[in-house]
């Protein structure tokens, strides 16, 4: 992409030596399944974060942010996590994590360039990792495998940026294909990549632009409910190891609260429910496909209580599209955290200016503008 080569030189001086591109993405399905080691459903889409990169002659890192107009500098003593550098302590996780493995990392120029919808929870921060740690393979480490690099990234996640693996994001990433969507098996860590029926259909992602400042907060409390009601689980005698072999059966046997058997009831559905989805996948059953999908927004709606009315809202424009003797994909879900963020819709193309008129009137009723922005299956991060 020349824009961000041209930049690149016009900051540093130098052309790039090498430049990657990354997939933003969406979780079609089991995006909260994971501490389970349940199963994601995701799809990478063709809205990308560019990196370009050239070697300095000494060991500090520069990066510019063309999007945010942003500079950052950064010494090699200085990879540390700092609140304050925001989005550049995902770069310096990747290059810390190299260096944790044996890799050398020396100093970088980088330039930086997202068409990824900021702040919708569309995959920004993964995407520059990912990105990151194809140019530093490229230019430290040839022999890594992707295999190799999805450790990297979790140990980038998980030792230097104090949060998840988020394997599903990773893996959609670096596996993802045109056209297709990915399942993560979290228990196997493994990515399986299935065809999507796209042709005929558009998708659409709407950012509700609800502002989400309680949404990390209480989506961790919503996951630690889970794993203290498996642990109450796990003391009655014959109980499975794994809280993915509960079923709701032995859940009705336990005395916890009821809100917190709705949330493990739902972690229970949803994985089940990604196996359902790739056998609909399989057999190219869009009606199935589709009561799936939406049956997942109820669940997340009225059982794990992450939605919101705004969201609530746009997946019930959505299935105002829906004709029960059609055999058409027609499907809409919230996806993320929650508490705002995204919804997608799946509709027939035809439909697609129908849905975006709708929306119209969610300004006149919310008091604020949602986003929208069309969306298509895409490829793998890569060099280019």
């Amino acid at each position: 992409m020349q824009k961000i080569v041209t930049f690149h030189i016009d900051e540093y001086g130098d052309e790039p030596e090498v430049c990657a591109a990354a997939p933003g993405r969406f979780h079609l399905l089991g995006e909260h399944t994971w501490f389970a080691q349940g199963n994601t459903l995701s799809m990478s889409i063709n809205h990308y974060l560019y990196v370009c990169a050239s070697k300095r002659s000494d060991n500090n890192f520069r990066l510019f942010s063309i999007s945010l107009n942003e500079r950052k500098k950064i010494s090699y003593s200085g990879l540390r996590y700092k609140r304050e550098d925001r989005w550049a302590n995902s770069v310096k996780a990747v290059i810390s994590a190299f260096n944790d493995l044996g890799y050398h990392i020396s100093g970088l120029n980088f330039t930086i360039l997202s068409e990824i919808p900021a702040d919708a929870g569309l995959g920004t921060p993964n995407a520059l990792k990912t990105a990151t740690a194809l140019i530093l393979r490229k230019l430290f480490a040839p022999k890594l495998s992707k295999s190799d690099l999805v450790d990297i990234l979790e140990h980038a996640n998980v030792q230097h940026l104090n949060t998840y693996a988020h394997r599903a994001d990773i893996l959609c990433a670096l596996f993802a294909k045109s056209n297709h969507c990915v399942r993560t098996d979290h228990r196997k860590k493994t990515a399986d990549i299935y065809p999507f029926p796209i042709e005929g259909h558009s998708i659409i992602l709407t950012d509700s632009r609800v502002p989400r400042i309680i949404a990390r907060e209480e989506l961790t409390a919503r996951l630690d409910e889970c794993v203290e009601a498996y642990e109450l689980v796990k003391k009655q005698p014959d109980m499975p190891k794994n809280m993915m072999h509960l079923t709701e059966k032995m859940l009705e046997e336990i005395e916890i609260p009821e809100s917190v058997r709705r949330r493990v009831t739902y972690i229970i559905r949803e994985s089940l429910s990604v196996d359902e989805a790739v056998d609909a996948l399989k057999r190219k059953d869009n009606i199935i496909l589709s009561r799936i999908l939406n049956r997942s927004h109820d669940g997340l709606r009225d059982r794990f209580e992450i939605s919101c009315p705004e969201l609530d809202w746009l997946v019930k424009r959505s299935l105002e599209f829906m004709e029960p003797s059609a055999a058409n994909l027609v499907c809409a879900r919230m996806t993320g955290k929650g508490f705002g963020g995204c919804t997608y819709t799946i509709l027939r193309d035809q439909d697609a200016k129908a849905y975006v008129e709708k929306v119209g009137d969610y300004e006149r009723i919310f008091g604020f503008k949602p986003l929208i922005y069309m969306a298509k299956p895409t490829g793998c991060a890569r060099i280019f």
